[in-house]
C-alpha cells in the first residue's frame, strides 16, 4: 500500500480560509509512537495523545500546502536513492488520544483532521511547525517486515 497525502481549503462564505483539512496515510516509525498526556485542561482531567506519521514519496503535495501556511513538517529529507520523506506531527484528543496510542511500530495508519500551525517564538529563525489535530484515526494494517530469509538464494 502507497502512502497518501490530500488536503482541501474550508472557506467561508466570504472565500476566506477557515482551516484546511489534511487526509494522510501513512507508517508509524519508532520515534512516531504516541506519548499520551493525561494532566491536560481547566480540571487536569483531559488527554492528548502525540504522535507522528511518516509519509515517503509525497514531498511535492506536503510542500504545497507548507507553501500556502508558511510553515514546515516535523522533519523532511530528500535523497536520489530512496526519495523523500516528511514526518507529520498530529494529536488527538479525549477519546482519540486512546486509539492513537494503541498504535505501534509498523502499522499503517490513516490519518485526518485540521491543520493547525504551531507557534515557534522559541526560535523565530524556523518556519512555525504544521500539526494535524485528527477528527479520525484508522488502523489499516501492520507494514509487511523483511523475512529473515528472504536473502537467501535456493541452491541449485
Amino acid at each position: 500500500m502507497k502512502d497518501y497525502f490530500s488536503f482541501e481549503s474550508i472557506r467561508d462564505k466570504n472565500g476566506e480560509i477557515v482551516c484546511f483539512h489534511v487526509t494522510m496515510i501513512g507508517t508509524i516509525e519508532a520515534d512516531g509512537t504516541a506519548r499520551m498526556r493525561t494532566d491536560l485542561g481547566t480540571d487536569q482531567d483531559k488527554k492528548m495523545a502525540f504522535g507522528r506519521l511518516t509519509l515517503r514519496g509525497l514531498d511535492k503535495k506536503i510542500a504545497v500546502l507548507t507553501g500556502e501556511t508558511n510553515s514546515r513538517v516535523w522533519y523532511h529529507s530528500y535523497n536520489e536513492e530512496d526519495g523523500s520523506l516528511d514526518i507529520i506531527s498530529y494529536t488527538a484528543r479525549d477519546w482519540r488520544a486512546d486509539e492513537a496510542y494503541q498504535f505501534n511500530e509498523g502499522d499503517r495508519v490513516l490519518v485526518e483532521g485540521r491543520v493547525y500551525i504551531r507557534d515557534n517564538s522559541a526560535n523565530p529563525a524556523r518556519l512555525p511547525e504544521l500539526s494535524v489535530t485528527a477528527t479520525g484515526l484508522f488502523l489499516l494494517g501492520r507494514k509487511r517486515r523483511q523475512s529473515f530469509n528472504s536473502g537467501l538464494i535456493p541452491q541449485k
